[in-house]
């Protein structure tokens, strides 16, 4: 593996480190009615001038592609049954170096297409993703941060009035869409002046993309397939465009529940510096497997899946009704997982049912849970030969039997359940 500036990550934790004093106040911050500004006080302060730290998100992937060797990166469940709808019991996975290839293609044939005019003519390159997690939602941000993009993502669950105004306010030219969101893009397209192409994500058959392209020609808006504009790359390939620390990478809206939605301009050296710091603590590399299920929209799975990016690990989506996410967990077998409360809690509640089970069986439950709480608070430890083996390696199967890291991210947490669930899924847990 060629050397990397980078090659000393992940950091180890000092043996000597004391864990009731993970933080330091930064003396002078402190101001009436203000907490102190807290920093490690285990780690030196790093900002985008020190050396050795990622400044862009293209290094981020650069990196990836690096440590994976040539491995698996993005991994779907497909579609083998309409009518009922029913997904295979596997993961189709894309390489690191066919993702490359594909974010070179797609990201040269949107240079191209803001160069020529065809697209842009805002205060900034934006360009829009409406759609579930998916392999194709990766491609195209990777895409869009090789070639000095902006991205824009929209909710999968935006109703027609958040969806217009972001369009509007961002002064989108282009969006990438599923196939189910494209006849709202053309009806909202009259209130949308600016917008003038729509990208399906994935094949249309050729029915429906004829009469989709026939309604769009009506409002002057071009409607193309993903594959289609990264056939249009690969013939018109351009060299990566580094982005500096003080680019613009993406605007990140609210979801709109509280009015209109809210952007959020993040550079690319505010987001590689989010990932980099977690990236000092995360054991990954690139057998490791990423779960990812919380929006990509949300600024939360942008990181988690930029941490995993940078170590070189897997990332598989799951089929994105939580409906299915027990049957996504055991098919993945994940490794990592970041979440919410409200899915923590689930999983909790269900796995604390076996305690109100009658005989023997409960009993045994309640007394592995009480010992293992009671090994957890006192000294740390949360695996038991005896208990693991007998009453928890069920219950972290269930969760595919890999699981080494839950994040928990949104919301507070209890810290009753987070004691559970590290001694119950034989997982640790990390809120923040």
């Amino acid at each position: 593996m060629a050397a990397s500036k980078f090659a000393y990550l992940p950091v180890p934790m000092p043996a000597d480190a004391d864990y009731e004093k993970q933080c330091k106040e930064v003396p002078g911050t402190k101001r009436p009615g203000q907490t102190a500004h807290y920093r490690s006080s285990v780690e030196p302060f790093l900002d985008l001038k020190s050396p050795n730290v990622f400044t862009n998100l293209l290094e981020i992937f650069d990196e990836g592609l690096r440590r994976a060797n040539g491995g698996p990166f993005l991994g779907h469940r497909p579609i083998i049954s309409e009518n009922p709808l029913k997904y295979a019991d596997y993961h189709v996975w894309q390489t690191w170096p066919e993702v490359d290839a594909r974010r070179r293609a797609l990201g040269s044939a949107l240079q191209k297409l803001f160069q020529d005019g065809t697209l842009g003519g805002g205060d900034l390159p934006t360009v829009g993703i409406w759609s579930k997690n998916c392999p194709n939602w990766q491609v195209i941000d990777l895409s869009l941060q090789a070639y000095r993009k902006v991205g824009v993502s929209l909710y999968d669950t935006l109703g027609k009035d958040s969806a217009e105004f972001i369009v509007n306010h961002a002064e989108l030219t282009v969006i990438f869409a599923t196939p189910a969101h494209i006849p709202s893009l053309l009806k909202l397209a009259p209130k949308c002046s600016k917008l003038k192409m729509i990208v399906a994500m994935d094949s249309l058959s050729a029915q429906t993309k004829a009469a989709l392209s026939a309604w769009g020609e009506t409002l002057n808006i071009q409607v193309k397939e993903q594959l289609e504009l990264e056939e249009f790359g690969r013939a018109n390939l351009i060299d990566l465009l580094p982005a500096t620390s003080e680019q613009v990478a993406t605007i990140c809206y609210t979801s709109g529940t509280t009015g209109l939605p809210k952007g959020v301009v993040l550079t690319h050296g505010a987001l590689a510096q989010a990932a980099h710091g977690y990236m000092h603590q995360f054991d990954m590399d690139n057998e490791t497997t990423l779960m990812s299920f919380l929006p990509l929209a949300h600024i939360y799975q942008r990181i988690m899946e930029l941490i995993a990016m940078g170590m070189g690990a897997q990332i598989g989506y799951t089929t994105g009704d939580p409906l299915n996410l027990l049957d996504d967990l055991a098919v993945l077998k994940p490794h990592f997982f970041p979440t919410v409360p409200r899915v923590i809690n689930r999983i909790y509640q269900s796995a604390m049912a076996a305690g109100t089970a009658p005989g023997i069986k409960g009993a045994l439950f309640r007394r592995a849970v009480a010992t293992k709480l009671h090994n957890l608070r006192t000294t740390g430890t949360f695996h038991h030969a005896f208990y693991d083996r007998l009453v928890f390696r069920k219950l972290a199967a269930v969760l595919g039997g890999r699981m080494r890291l839950f994040t928990s991210g949104s919301a507070p947490i209890s810290a009753n359940v987070m004691d559970f669930m590290k001694i119950g899924i034989l997982s640790e847990v990390i809120e923040g």
